[in-house]
């Protein structure tokens, strides 16, 4: 699936002739941006764990928010090691505590993909938000061609 990045084609888009500078480890998703978002993170995400976490909103109320640490399935330009934590403001996690231990010890595997991702980087810091989180049932075949080859080699 092709995604279009002011009017061009994604596969099109070319990398820079200018010679590779050293970016800052803390900061992986900005250090790719000047990529569509979904090129640095994927679409499709293995959960680690899930949790929820309190919160004030705005206006000063206590919200709760899910907190998911999961790897990119693929990316196109981080490793495929890469963690990310992707918050979900509003929502309760969708894991229970017997899902995250099944995870844990590598009983279970839970494959997601995150409804309008976004990213906010401040004073060195970086995070990834969405609006919503649904549960991908894939096959492991369909598993294995989404990351064999879909991701960056670092």
């Amino acid at each position: 699936m092709a995604q279009t990045n002011n009017n061009q084609s994604v596969e099109t888009i070319k990398e820079s002739t200018f010679a590779a500078s050293v970016l800052p480890k803390a900061t992986p998703i900005a250090n790719v941006l000047q990529k569509p978002l979904k090129l640095a993170t994927g679409s499709i995400f293995k959960v680690l764990s899930g949790t929820n976490e309190d919160v004030k909103d705005s206006n000063g109320d206590n919200t709760v928010r899910a907190c998911y640490r999961v790897q990119s399935l693929n990316s196109k330009l981080l490793p495929l090691s890469t963690e990310f934590e992707i918050k979900v403001k509003g929502q309760t996690c969708i894991l229970k505590e017997e899902d995250n231990v099944e995870i844990m010890f590598n009983s279970k595997m839970i494959i997601v993909a995150f409804d309008n991702l976004s990213h906010w980087s401040f004073n060195g810091r970086e995070g990834l938000n969405a609006t919503g989180v649904r549960i991908l049932n894939l096959s492991n075949d369909q598993i294995v061609n989404i990351v064999g080859g879909n991701h960056a080699h670092n």
